[in-house]
């Protein structure tokens, strides 16, 4: 294991430098399906294997979070009626509980592909990685096969192909959002350089650190191969970034109109003193009259409005990187077990 983390932090500094004083290699037009965790909300508990009924409960909430209520009422119906028929009968749960439980883990799985393919179509991310969608897309046909012939067609193999279909849409999913989220990156810097501009960091610093906070969460996500999140986040920066700009730009316009107006009345004001003296010159010092060359102000002195900017990195060349040696990384440690 230290060898691994040694390894990563060298991979690490090595492609900093290479960042500092060279070009990316340029990208291929073939996209490979990014190594991915399992997903987990960190809320998960263990369940005992022999809890035949604890392995039922977890299984049913995790079908109702996919949203069998809405979405499938039928199918979580014929669970919940084949679960009431034997939940009190010691030897039928002990003969039929693992059962139930599976199909309402194949429920959930299903749930969730068939979710993801919507969302994948929705945002035309299908050519992205059109392989395992192509492959998800036939998983996901089996089951609804299997489902249409009834439940004694639903079994190992079922809940198998449910769940490769949501693996190989997940996977299009991350190639999808990685994309989204590297063009809405670089609206959001301009967003932020525009704020910069009208110096938005001084005249509204907290509400400028927060949407620079979102843009380096943003920064996070992407890291850890979280695409959805990262566009999220870099969505909300931007228009932050670019409310600011706006707003303070329109008070700027406001402001000059005010100032040439008053210039306006000033020149006018000049030249009617200028014909008043010609007509009735003041030859004497007048109390309250300053004389021309009196400093009334002490000398101000200003701070660089650019000390309050706040610098992120232009683009994610560097983290691209690094992806790509902890995927490989990640494969070798898999290959080697």
């Amino acid at each position: 294991m230290k060898k691994v983390v040694v390894s990563l932090i060298s991979a690490f500094a090595v492609l900093l430098m290479i960042s500092c004083g060279s070009k990316p290699a340029a990208e291929t037009s073939e996209v490979e399906a990014p190594v991915l965790e399992q997903e987990t909300d960190g809320q998960e508990e263990a369940v005992d294997p022999d809890d035949i009924e604890g392995q039922i409960a977890a299984a049913r909430k995790k079908a109702l979070e996919a949203g069998a209520e809405k979405d499938a009422a039928d199918q979580l119906k014929m669970l919940d009626d084949a679960y009431a028929k034997i939940k009190d009968d010691p030897d039928a749960m002990a003969k039929d509980g693992a059962k139930i439980a599976r199909g309402y883990k194949l429920l959930a799985e299903y749930l969730k592909a068939k979710n993801a393919k919507k969302e994948i179509d929705d945002n035309g991310f299908a050519a992205l990685l059109q392989k395992n969608y192509d492959e998800g897309v036939k998983n996901l046909n089996k089951v609804e096969a299997a489902y249409a012939k009834g439940a004694d067609s639903l079994n190992e193999s079922t809940l198998a192909d449910a769940e490769a279909a949501y693996a190989n849409f997940t996977a299009v999913l991350a190639v999808g959002y990685k994309k989204l989220a590297k063009a809405e990156r670089e609206a959001a810097y301009e967003a932020k350089k525009k704020a910069d501009s009208v110096k938005a960091g001084v005249s509204q610093k907290d509400r400028y650190k927060a949407a620079t906070d979102k843009f380096k969460a943003g920064d996070s996500s992407y890291a850890m191969q979280n695409g959805k999140k990262a566009l999220e986040n870099y969505r909300a920066a931007k228009e932050e970034y670019l409310a600011m700009y706006e707003e303070i730009a329109e008070k700027r316009a406001a402001a000059q109109k005010a100032i040439e107006e008053a210039k306006a009345r000033v020149a006018e004001s000049e030249s009617f003193a200028e014909q008043a003296d010609k007509e009735a010159p003041i030859t004497e010092k007048v109390e309250g009259i300053e004389d021309e060359d009196a400093v009334l102000l002490e000398e101000d002195t200003f701070k660089d409005p650019k000390d309050a900017e706040i610098d992120v990195s232009e683009d994610l060349t560097v983290m691209d990187q690094v992806n790509i040696v902890g995927d490989e990384l990640q494969g070798s440690l898999k290959g080697g077990n």
